[in-house]
């Protein structure tokens, strides 16, 4: 299974981790919604996915 490290990309190019061991990744109503396997989740308000990559398991975030 696939689980990725999302990170919150910040204007000036900057990362941060967010969370990691995901497995889902839904948006809803401007939210990024981030399941882990054992059902937790994770809430990202105003923003979008910039890119998500298998090779390294991560996930971009950018704020909106």
């Amino acid at each position: 299974m696939c689980e990725f490290v999302v990170y919150l990309e910040e204007k000036d190019g900057t990362r941060r981790e967010v969370t990691r061991n995901i497995v889902v990744a839904k948006k809803r109503e401007g939210k990024i919604l981030l399941m882990d396997v054992i059902g937790s989740v994770t809430t990202i308000e105003d923003a979008s996915v910039k890119e998500v990559n298998t090779l390294t398991q991560e996930m971009i975030l950018v704020l909106d």
